[in-house]
């Protein structure tokens, strides 16, 4: 079996190694080397990149026992050179160390495990038996994993036994077999994990919670270290930053500014809505009393699809009618009526509609298909005519 340089040697950047075997699958060249620092993913943390001899690093996987290193091109020396992307690696264990960390500070506060982990490129969370948490049990979990942060703690890895691992008090359960690697954030927690970890507390930087979402009967926690939640505050300084000027107030003063201004957008917005209705509901009376045909048929120029519904609502409304509105803007068509008429909307846009490249369905005296071109829904407007036309609709 290879060497596993990242269990022991975690800050390694670069080392040599002997191609074992490679394997081509589907383009990809699956290799093995006799000693690797690449982190092959497992107990949520994702896997390495960086180089092997200068080739990219496309994933890295572990099968059989064995560590696949996937590239694109062959290796054709034996010996190579392998460079570790330290910059992602160490970004990963600020986070899987930061999660131990918070993870540790739940259980000691409020007695709840975490059942899961998310490490991604970008965003991290856990998910906490807990139904919910305040806005005050946030903060203290925030003040006591910083706090333990702030006092440079050692990580310390320790390779046991099942059966010595079983002796241990552990925040989670170990294998029941095997090798068990257990990560200890020094007189704080005691956790089983193959993944990597910076050697103290300090290397952190920091752990902030950045939102929570109910799941059930348990809590997920989105939450940020080390430089990803520098990262994050110098996004959200901008913004505020954007919003004093844009206001031209304090910081301390900008929220209650910006709520204000909120709700009266919405109170203009409520009124609008109110208007363009009233102005549609007209709209529609006008249309309904002057047609001499039970088909109106137009396209609008002005009007969304949303219009339209509407439109077409109060139509129906005012008498028997079948409506063949279309919103060009948003290339919509809508075929409804008012259900006197034995036609079904629906299964004729399903029969009819894919010869005209446009997809939709509905109900039976309501239906409405969208376009990529307008041209073709004006075809498919005079088609639903010249159909009306033959069963005798006019």
């Amino acid at each position: 079996m290879e060497q596993r340089l990242y269990c022991d040697s975690p800050y390694l950047e670069e080392w040599q190694a002997e191609v074992e075997s490679i394997v081509e699958k589907g383009g990809r060249y699956h290799v093995v080397l006799s000693r690797t620092a690449f982190y092959p993913g497992g107990g949520g943390q994702p896997s390495d990149r960086g180089t092997i001899d200068g080739l990219a690093v496309e994933d890295v996987y572990e099968q059989d026992g064995h560590i696949y290193h996937v590239l694109g091109k062959p290796i054709e020396k034996k010996a190579v050179a392998c460079r570790l992307d330290f910059s992602r690696r160490f970004d990963l264990m600020q986070q899987h160390t930061g999660q131990h960390l918070l993870s540790a500070v739940l259980y000691r506060l409020y007695g709840c495990k975490t059942s899961s982990l998310h490490m991604g490129e970008d965003e991290l969370s856990i998910d906490v038996e807990l139904p919910e948490m305040s806005g005050e049990m946030l903060i203290a979990v925030e003040d006591m994993a910083n706090e333990y942060i702030y006092r440079d703690l050692p990580v310390v890895i320790h390779c046991v036994t099942a059966e010595e691992a079983s002796k241990i008090e552990l925040r989670k359960a170990p294998p029941k077999e095997g090798k068990v690697r257990i990560v200890e954030i020094t007189s704080i927690d005691r956790s089983p994990c193959c993944g990597t970890h910076v050697k103290r507390t300090g290397e952190i930087g920091i752990v902030k919670i950045v939102k929570t979402e109910k799941r059930g009967n348990e809590t997920r926690v989105y939450f940020k270290c080390g430089k990803r939640a520098l990262k994050d505050y110098q996004l959200k300084q901008d913004i505020v930053t954007g919003l004093v000027r844009l206001y031209r107030m304090s910081e301390s003063d900008v929220l209650a500014k910006a709520e204000a201004a909120f709700s009266q957008l919405k109170n203009v917005q409520k009124e609008l809505a109110e208007m363009k209705d009233r102005a549609l509901r007209a709209e529609a009376t006008g249309l309904a009393s002057s047609s001499k045909s039970r088909i109106i048929e137009k396209a609008y120029s002005d009007k969304s699809f949303a219009d339209i519904i509407i439109l077409a609502k109060y139509i129906i409304e005012s008498g028997d009618f079948i409506v063949i509105l279309g919103s060009i803007p948003d290339k919509r068509l809508l075929f409804a009526h008012s259900g006197k008429f034995g036609i079904n909307c629906g299964q004729t846009l399903k029969e009819h509609l894919p010869a005209f490249k446009g997809k939709g369905g509905g109900k039976d005296n309501w239906a409405n298909g969208g376009f990529n071109a307008l041209d073709d829904m004006e075809r498919f407007s005079a088609f639903l005519r010249d159909e009306l036309s033959k069963k005798g609709i006019t």
